[in-house]
């Protein structure tokens, strides 16, 4: 039997995975279980399935149960935590309006924390990562889209309507490229992974030459993974996409030092993974060419080292932050 403390239950819910873990307010992770995300009719056996493996990871912990703080689920959208339902989101047809917050505080008798996953991921480096001396904190994840958390005087900014941290849709151009979000000119539609590829794809349709598609699995189609392959081996268009999308990343993170003048920005996300170690360069050329010095030099940006476990400990912190950690 494991002696724990001051643990919660993290629940990371994305487009294609569910992640649960017991945790400790330490940062430890006990135990984890992943299920696919099932969507449209299969919804109701997903959360069935859900269920089920937080009742096995609770019954592996026993001496668990007393010391629960509660339960802390991330999940895409723009979350009211208070109420705890699920958000419309492109990424969970099916969820929308689901009581979920409150199906889990019946099933297990705990109380109940929803936010944004982006949000959750902010809290998460906040509690346990790169940004737990600091009070003025923002985490930017660029993946297949771009998402965000601001930490502003040590309280995350849900916002009037639990919009607050939307960053990959800050206009960066006024009248630009279409955004899946449906609007125009968005940063998401310029430095996503989605965008990289985007990018990628048309230009390779206008004729340019390129080792690209060399790098691409058989019947399958671009992503940013085959543009970082492709970049990480010098090939012109591959890096000259890396170049603008690092470009203007550094324009959305200059807005955020202009708006939340943090002491720390955290970055993480698939595109990093994937990208050249010039797209570092030319992200922080173009930061410090858009931003105020004083702004500027009061910052310091770093890669997450939560890495693919940002989505656990964030789901954990949401639960910490609300019913107590209790540290150490």
């Amino acid at each position: 039997m494991h002696k724990t403390k001051n643990t919660a239950v993290g629940i990371d819910i994305g487009g294609t995975k569910i992640s649960m873990v017991i945790g400790t307010a330490g940062g430890k992770i006990l135990a984890k279980r992943e299920i696919p995300t099932q969507k449209g009719r299969y919804v109701k056996a997903c959360i069935d399935s859900m269920i089920h493996q937080v009742q096995e990871l609770m019954a592996d912990f026993p001496d668990v149960w007393e010391r629960l703080k509660g339960i802390g689920v991330g999940i895409p959208g723009p979350v009211d935590s208070k109420q705890g339902i699920v958000p419309k989101s492109p990424h969970m047809t099916g969820w929308e309006g689901l009581e979920l917050g409150k199906i889990l505080h019946h099933e297990f008798n705990l109380p109940v924390r929803m936010t944004n996953d982006a949000n959750a991921a902010a809290l998460g480096e906040k509690m346990f990562g790169e940004g737990k001396r600091e009070k003025h904190f923002v985490y930017l994840t660029v993946s297949t889209g771009i998402g965000g958390g601001l930490v502003a005087n040590g309280e995350l900014i849900e916002g009037a309507s639990f919009m607050g941290g939307e960053v990959g849709h800050m206009k960066i151009i006024a009248a630009g490229r279409l955004c899946k979000c449906g609007k125009a000119g968005c940063l998401e539609a310029y430095a996503s992974g989605t965008a990289i590829a985007d990018f990628a794809r048309e230009a390779i349709r206008k004729g340019r030459r390129t080792q690209i598609l060399h790098y691409m699995p058989k019947n399958a189609i671009i992503t940013a993974k085959e543009v970082g392959l492709a970049a990480k081996k010098r090939d012109p268009l591959a890096l000259e996409i890396f170049r603008q999308a690092g470009f203007y990343l550094g324009v959305g993170i200059s807005n955020l030092l202009h708006l939340v003048n943090p002491s720390m920005v955290v970055l993480g996300g698939g595109v990093f993974k994937s990208a050249p170690p010039d797209f570092w360069k030319f992200m922080m050329r173009s930061v410090r060419a858009a931003s105020w010095p004083a702004a500027y030099h009061a910052v310091k940006i770093k890669r997450s080292k939560l890495g693919e476990s940002v989505g656990d400990f964030g789901a954990l912190a949401v639960a910490f932050q609300k019913f107590g950690p209790e540290k150490k």
